[in-house]
């Protein structure tokens, strides 16, 4: 997948790094060229503390600015930094001005202990993306960790360290053991906080880079206070540089912190591997303590306290990563119940969908030839559903189907199967037997009562089919069944609607089509009634109308015959010359009388089917008509589809030679929808593309139809083929079609087809919409 373009993190100002940079390597410098009394007693001391007041001041800063969790955490982060340097302002008071040797422990050390506890809220508190359940289940991490570290530390040298220098003090065993651990819980803390962050990730991993040089320097304290000579020098670096790094990780710029997103998989496998690591210090805390044991080591009272609280934080993290996964499986069982349930079932009306009804069906079937069960299907499909869409909207056409299903379910018997096949088509299984005759009129009949959907009364009537097998009934397939139960409904609907037909061999849905029509087809070709509606193609950026589309249009015993009915009808019955002849001599003649005496270009477009495309003296005909009319060069344009040009290549390729040669230009429609590439529109010889309103339909709304388009128009623009844009229904279309720079485009809302007799009116232009 493409990638965005990747983000510089907000680092903090340069002026800031190049001080940092100075202070260390001065303080490296100055510990090598002075003596190391010197260096420890006035220039360690008094950086330290410089850098603990920084790193007090800056986080403080970052608080007021912050907002939500951040503001705690950095405020957090400043009152462990403060009191950090309130110890160590205590440390140099005693050290320089009094000129004595702070004690250990002291007063300082209440305020050096509150750092790293302050500093692990302030890591608790940092936006992740996981919840408050992962946060604790974070700290458990540390603090197990932690305290693991302690005690291997403590039963391997420390112990014994203290136990020989310090008489086995309580308090300065605590502290000596007590900072590397308090050390090692902000780290781990740090570092799963880093991984799961929500915003630039900078300033954390400078925080937490900044306790790990801070634990450096408290770990490597505790063994030399315990071995009590420690002098400073190189040793005191960490804490400087720990401080000077949080100083920075606050002054980083935080009103543009970009989110930073882990994909599900990555994240999870960073967790994984986080997890598996985290035992380690436990495994060998515990493989130490067991030698040990074996060795006669017997652990005190204290040591066995710290390995139960092990034992107990490893209980506790186990147990919550139990419960996380119990509700993770809860989570996907339900998950997947609602995915089958949505596989299944229609997401309007809750019926079982195509899928489910054909499993059910087949099942049926076969006990049908197991058990000589007898089953039916009861097919129905709501009479004149899309009025109720073109006058009441889409809205209420959903709302009127949730109802029918409601009543269909009621009207039929527990363990029958209610399903929606698409659109306004509702099946009934019937699998235990029974009359199904008296099921569907039951169904039908529950449809009678009218609906009130907000407001408005409507009368709702369905014609049903039924395909029944019996006992003697030889198998068959689901499919079949079902084609057949479609095909009864249908004849019941040519019957005249809201009518029960039960299906019978010899019935075939096409030959139902094909006679009810062909006759009357054929007499409406031979009275010339099937006429011709224009739909204007407008210049977008002038409004001028450029060009007219021929639209067939066929009218039959007061009904609208749909073009995709009868233009298909006409190619099986033979009558599609004919049709093609009547219908360009008819937009011919239009032309001329239009473009006689007009100073400005107008063409016609006029679609053709792939069959007579390539059909033996089309050119011809076509030829007789540019020559009677004597239309003007490129004023008649043919449209052709993809599958009319790539079925036989060569031969549509000669053809449109032809044509062009002639003066006619030649179009290629419904670009997109076919078999061809946009590395093909060179191949074929052509004056224009019209793209297919299916990539218009969510332009405005989908980016990557947006994007299309924009490659299909440059593509256009650079060999020098016009484009235009069918199905503008939108002014948000629209606009972004000029965005793109579109040139031309057609649709309702530049103009709806029209009878002949309008077009004149309209070729002065049309008021394009702002």
């Amino acid at each position: 997948m493409p990638r965005g373009p990747r983000r510089r993190p907000h680092a903090p100002p340069v002026g800031a790094v190049v001080a940092v940079l100075v202070v260390l390597v001065g303080c490296q410098v100055a510990s090598v060229s002075t003596q190391a009394e010197f260096f420890d007693r006035y220039v360690s001391n008094v950086v330290q503390l410089v850098a603990g007041l920084a790193a007090a001041a800056t986080t403080a800063a970052r608080a007021r600015s912050a907002t939500g969790r951040p503001r705690w955490s950095w405020g957090c982060l400043s009152a462990g930094t403060a009191a950090w340097s309130a110890g160590q302002a205590w440390w140099c008071w005693v050290q320089i001005v009094q000129g004595g040797e702070a004690p250990f422990p002291s007063f300082a050390d209440v305020g050096f202990v509150a750092f790293p506890l302050l500093a692990g809220a302030s890591l608790m508190l940092q936006p992740t993306s996981d919840g408050s359940t992962a946060r604790t289940r974070r700290a458990l991490d540390a603090a197990m960790t932690s305290a693991a570290v302690g005690l291997v530390s403590w039963v391997t040298t420390l112990g014994a360290v203290v136990a020989a220098n310090t008489g086995n003090d309580p308090l300065v065993g605590a502290l000596l053991v007590g900072y590397p651990m308090l050390d090692v819980l902000v780290i781990v803390l740090g570092t799963l906080t880093i991984a799961r962050a929500t915003t630039d990730r900078l300033p954390q991993a400078l925080v937490t880079v900044g306790l790990i040089a801070f634990s450096v320097s408290d770990s490597a304290f505790a063994y030399v206070a315990a071995e009590g000579d420690y002098d400073g020098n190189l040793l005191d670096l960490g804490w400087i540089a720990g401080f000077l790094l949080i100083a920075l990780a606050a002054l980083c710029p935080a009103s543009v912190a970009a989110p930073v997103q882990v994909s599900g998989q990555r994240a999870g496998e960073d967790t994984n591997r986080s997890d598996h690591l985290l035992y380690v210090p436990v495994a060998v805390a515990f493989a130490v303590t067991t030698v040990l044991a074996f060795r006669g080591r017997q652990l005190d009272g204290w040591e066995l306290l710290t390995a139960g609280v092990v034992v107990a934080l490893l209980l506790a993290r186990q147990y919550l990563a139990l419960r996380d996964n119990s509700q993770l499986a809860t989570e996907l069982a339900t998950r997947e119940s609602e995915l089958r349930h949505q596989a299944f079932h229609d997401g309007l009306t809750g019926l079982a969908n195509r899928a489910l009804f054909l499993d059910r069906l087949d099942h049926a079937l076969a006990l049908h030839a197991r058990d000589l069960r007898p089953v039916a299907v009861v097919f129905l499909d709501l009479d004149d559903f899309k009025v109720v869409n073109d006058t009441l909207g889409h809205a209420v056409g959903d709302e009127l189907l949730v109802r029918v299903a409601e009543r269909l379910t009621g009207a039929v018997r527990t363990g029958d199967t209610v399903a929606r096949l698409g659109g306004d088509e509702f099946a009934v299984l019937l699998e235990d037997g029974g009359d199904p005759m008296p099921i569907a009129a039951k169904v039908s009949a529950a449809l009678v009562p009218p609906f009130t959907l907000r407001g408005d009364v409507v009368e709702v009537h369905a014609s049903v089919g039924i395909c029944e097998l019996d006992a003697d009934d030889a198998p068959l397939a689901a499919d079949e069944l079902l084609a057949r139960s479609d095909t009864a409904m249908y004849s019941a609907k040519r019957s005249g609607k809201d009518r029960i037909v039960a299906y019978s061999p010899g019935m075939s849905l096409a030959e139902l089509q094909d006679a009810a029509l062909r006759d009357a087809l054929r007499t409406a070709i031979d009275d010339r009634v099937v006429r011709l509606h224009y739909q204007p193609i407008v210049e977008l950026e002038t409004g001028r109308v450029a060009g007219l589309e021929a639209l067939a249009r066929w009218r039959h015993e007061g009904v609208d015959v749909p073009p995709d009915v009868f233009i298909p009808l006409a190619e099986r019955s033979g009558l599609m010359k004919e049709l093609t002849a009547d219908l360009l001599a008819a937009a011919c003649a239009r032309l001329a009388s239009w473009t006689r005496g007009r100073p400005d270009p107008l063409s016609v477009h006029v679609n053709v089917a792939p069959s007579q495309l390539i059909a033996p003296g089309f050119v011809d005909t076509v030829a007789g008509l540019v020559a009677s009319h004597r239309l003007p060069a490129g004023s008649l344009v043919l449209e052709i589809t993809e599958s009319g040009i790539f079925a036989d290549l060569d031969a549509a390729r000669r053809t449109v030679t032809e044509l062009r040669g002639l003066g006619v230009g030649v179009s290629l429609d419904d670009f997109g929808v076919g078999y061809s590439s946009l590395a093909q529109l060179n191949a074929m010889p052509l004056d224009s593309v019209k793209i297919d309103r299916s990539f218009l339909a969510g332009v405005d709304t989908d980016r990557r139809q947006a994007t299309f388009l924009h490659a299909v128009l440059r593509l256009a623009e650079e060999i020098g083929l016009p484009v235009v844009a069918e199905g503008v229904e939108r002014p948000a279309q629209l606009t972004l079609l000029r965005a793109l720079g579109c040139r031309h485009a057609q649709g309702y809302l530049l103009g709806r087809p029209v009878d002949a007799a309008e077009i004149p009116a309209l070729l002065g232009g049309i008021a394009v919409p702002a």
